[in-house]
């Protein structure tokens, strides 16, 4: 088996915890300046991969797992020069709610976890803007990025049975900017 390849579940393996988080954020100053090759990108990687990936899942979830799904604060409150990227997160935040309602009958929860402004590989490798980068997460309440050691929490809450009693929601990691 190629190291590279994930190595494909039998049907009666169980997956507990499935959590989808990958994201493409590149930063343009107009919608003028995204081309369609990045749009396509960009949809593909933080739309349309979560929805395979999840629908792969599915034959593998029993009652009491859990989905959590990766969102952002750009999906209620949008960054101008990563509208590719906000528009997607927006897909993220309404597949959680919708996709809580069709499984919560089948005792799956699903769930969302939406971060601010984050220090991850995203802003320096083309997801900010040089001028913008210097000021990363400046504009929230604590007045700096978040780290990503700040985000395991809720997404350990959402795993964990301490929320065996919430789905089809979004929890917000934003600095002290809340979600509209």
């Amino acid at each position: 088996m190629d190291a590279h390849q994930p190595r494909k579940l039998n049907r009666r393996e169980a997956v507990d915890v499935f959590v989808s988080s990958a994201a493409k954020q590149v930063y343009r100053e107009s919608i003028l300046d995204i081309p369609t090759e990045q749009r396509d990108a960009t949809f593909r990687t933080n739309a349309y991969a979560m929805f395979w990936i999840t629908t792969a899942a599915l034959p593998h979830l029993k009652p009491g797992s859990t989905i959590i799904c990766t969102s952002s604060i750009n999906a209620y409150d949008p960054s101008s020069g990563i509208l590719d990227y906000a528009m997607t997160k927006g897909a993220i935040a309404i597949f959680v709610k919708g996709l809580s309602k069709q499984l919560i009958s089948k005792g799956i929860r699903v769930n969302g976890v939406a971060p601010g402004p984050n220090w991850t590989p995203l802003q320096p490798s083309g997801g900010q803007s040089e001028d913008k980068l210097v000021r990363f997460g400046g504009d929230v309440p604590f007045k700096r990025p978040g780290q990503l050691a700040e985000l395991a929490a809720p997404y350990v809450l959402l795993a964990s049975n301490d929320s065996s009693f919430v789905s089809g929601e979004i929890h917000g990691v934003t600095g002290g900017h809340p979600k509209a």
